[in-house]
């Protein structure tokens, strides 16, 4: 995947990533799976916070 650019573009691409590691790993535990989108949000996003990116997996990844 490539550098999100936009801070507004985070949701979209936590959505999609989200669905490929499902894709690949089926039955990742959610908090597992949750912890991934979020350090892949906040690595790949030109400028996002850690808090910024946890506040996008809380609305995009909701921890059962």
């Amino acid at each position: 995947m490539n550098r999100i650019g936009k801070k507004e573009l985070a949701a979209d691409a936590a959505k999609l990533f989200e669905a490929e590691v499902l894709e690949l790993k089926p039955d990742i535990p959610r908090k597992e799976l949750c912890d991934m989108v979020d350090d892949y949000i906040y690595y790949q996003t030109d400028g996002m916070s850690k808090e910024e990116a946890h506040a996008v997996v809380e609305a995009t990844c909701i921890l059962n």
